[in-house]
């Protein structure tokens, strides 16, 4: 039985057609696993291995290297805010604090039910948008602190 469903192991086979070696597949191959579980689970690495025969060492070595990658769980909404001068400049450190500020809020009712993660990036790639920052796939721009709390309620609001 596998762990994939039927959709994603089409688009793990679109992918294994469409590159010249498997190996050259396996980003894409993580990022349609990704997208639907949230993360890259042992199990997942198995099926790659023993269905797709790609090597397990080359996929963990994929997940380990690139921090877009997760192997644990994580949170509803993993939110990944720019660190760069740019967006320094123009206020991250403020916002950032206020997104820290806002998911202590939220664990301080929910516990361990907090819809929101932060990682602070060093570089998102946007600086004509600055500060930036990405709310699962979706970019954010001009996310100054004080935007954050209705951006972050868009996703996900405070309990009353």
């Amino acid at each position: 039985m596998s762990v994939f469903s039927e959709g994603l192991r089409k688009k793990i086979d679109h992918y294994l057609t469409r590159y010249e070696t498997r190996r050259s597949a396996i980003l894409p191959v993580l990022h349609c696993i990704q997208d639907e579980h949230g993360w890259i689970k042992p199990e997942h690495i198995e099926e790659l291995h023993s269905k797709y025969e790609l090597d397990r060492v080359q996929v963990k070595e994929v997940i380990t290297f690139y921090d877009i990658y997760k192997d644990k769980p994580t949170r509803k909404f993993l939110i990944r805010y720019c660190q760069n001068i740019t967006c320094t400049m123009l206020g991250a450190k403020e916002a950032i604090c206020r997104i820290e500020d806002h998911i202590k809020k939220l664990e301080a009712e929910l516990g361990d039910d907090t819809p929101f993660g932060l990682e602070k990036f060093p570089c998102l790639g946007k600086c004509d948008g600055a500060p930036v920052m990405l709310v699962n796939k979706e970019r954010v721009e001009h996310a100054t602190v004080d935007k954050i709390d209705g951006l972050l309620s868009k996703y996900a609001p405070l309990p009353k």
